[in-house]
């Protein structure tokens, strides 16, 4: 992993700020900053303090199912291996529709770049990723400004509707890597939408999911 960014809220990056100047004084020599993210992350459209955790070191983890696709021929130079198609990619949630969005987190890796949502529930995310044409809200149908040249629209299915109040995640993550930008665009039906703006072309990815915490991790090859 090269750099991450983080998208907590500003109270937690102050807090884990304060944990890694104690941890500098006392000589540990360790450039780890842990939040309960766990992996990855983004400030709000200006980035924030580095992380690595156990989503962003297992970045050839492989999925549990792969969707129907053309792999591509080969990983970017100095990446990992793992199957990958610029095909749209679907899979349906497992138990209950009890998720609820708790961060968005945005990762630059060798090879490829990573958004991970982490949600809180007992559910295992389903999920709709493709390549679109433009940043289309549910609901709205309205097109949202996005930066980037190619639009990758994340759906995260098996949410349920937030309490008022309790949507607290950054609604835009600044550019990391290829990202140019990603934007939260909140709930609709049983779905959580997102959107990530990349530079240059469309590219192959994957999509997988991983629990405790339930997550939904995209890794899109550089």
């Amino acid at each position: 992993m090269r750099r991450t960014t983080t998208g907590r809220a500003a109270a937690t990056a102050a807090a884990v700020a304060a944990a890694s100047l104690l941890l500098s004084a006392c000589g540990t020599g360790s450039d780890v900053s842990r939040t309960s993210a766990d992996d990855v992350g983004g400030g709000g459209g200006s980035g924030g303090a580095a992380s690595r955790s156990k989503d962003s070191e297992r970045p050839a983890e492989p999925e549990p199912s792969d969707s129907p696709g053309s792999p591509s021929s080969s990983p970017a130079p100095g990446g990992p291996e793992f199957s990958a198609s610029t095909d749209p990619q679907t899979a349906e949630p497992s138990g209950d529709w009890d998720l609820q969005l708790q961060d968005v987190r945005v990762g630059e890796h060798d090879g490829f770049d990573r958004v991970v949502l982490e949600f809180s529930g007992t559910a295992g995310p389903g999920w709709g990723v493709e390549w679109t044409e433009e940043a289309v809200a549910d609901g709205s149908g309205e097109v949202v400004p996005l930066d980037g040249d190619r639009v990758l629209t994340i759906s995260a299915s098996g949410t349920a509707m937030p309490e008022p109040g309790s949507f607290e995640v950054p609604q835009r993550l600044g550019p990391t890597g290829d990202v140019a930008e990603v934007q939260v665009t909140g709930w609709f039906e049983g779905y959580t939408q997102v959107f990530a703006g990349f530079t240059g072309e469309e590219r192959p990815f994957r999509v997988f999911a991983l629990a405790e915490p339930p997550r939904l991790v995209v890794d899109v090859r550089d």
